[in-house]
């Protein structure tokens, strides 16, 4: 009977010790939420530190007129018989007038300003020329679609000279829209006779010529802040 007494002892204090044990635990979980609850929020994390990009000093007048002539003077200095074609030797002719032009027109920086424009365009299409003459047969040069691309938009700037001439009021104006029609046609024939990299190249150079005509036509805008 004794024995039964025990062991009924043993068993309820065990039970009891086991109970205890886990109210005690969750009591202590429901403290440290309270706790939790009523503690500050941390601190938001600061935004990082926009980095300072050091600011590029604008090119100085006589800079970027410095740098068109030494491009001519380059350019005029290349004496390999690619350098002999015509073309080229015009398009030089020109970039050499225009850069005298914009030398005597410092004082309107618009004006200044396009006419080298005009006069890097004409040097543009002169390296391209010449790159066209010793261009070959290599196949990374020969992408149809690339040159398809540029003799696309060719055609429509080609048929804007006239009308950028018309507006510069230049006498030589007009050579320069038969030289865009001219390289034009050229790339044209070189493209049928599957030349794709001169086709590109002489394309480029007429575009470019036809963008030197445009800034040429900026230039000899009377305001550039009146719109009719």
């Amino acid at each position: 009977m004794r024995r039964g007494f025990s062991v009924i002892k043993q068993y309820m204090r065990k039970r009891f010790l086991q109970t205890g044990a886990v109210l005690g635990i969750f009591m202590g979980i429901l403290v440290c939420a309270g706790l939790y609850a009523q503690a500050p929020p941390w601190p938001p994390p600061k935004p990082p530190i926009p980095r300072q990009e050091a600011k590029k000093p604008r090119p100085k007048q006589q800079d970027w007129f410095s740098g068109a002539q030494k491009r001519l003077e380059s350019l005029n200095g290349i004496t390999a018989p690619a350098a002999e074609n015509a073309d080229y030797k015009s398009l030089l002719g020109r970039s050499a007038e225009l850069i005298d032009q914009a030398k005597s027109s410092k004082d309107n920086q618009f004006q200044f300003g396009r006419l080298l424009l005009a006069a890097n365009a004409m040097m543009d299409a002169a390296d391209r020329v010449l790159m066209a003459q010793k261009s070959g047969n290599n196949p990374e040069e020969n992408d149809s679609r690339a040159a398809d691309f540029v003799l696309r938009g060719c055609y429509f700037r080609v048929r804007q000279a006239d009308y950028f001439a018309g507006i510069s009021g230049d006498k030589k104006s007009g050579q320069y829209v038969k030289l865009a029609s001219s390289l034009y046609q050229q790339a044209r024939s070189a493209f049928d006779a599957k030349e794709y990299g001169r086709a590109r190249l002489l394309g480029d150079a007429s575009t470019s010529v036809v963008f030197a005509l445009e800034r040429m036509a900026q230039a000899a805008a009377p305001d550039q802040r009146i719109f009719k």
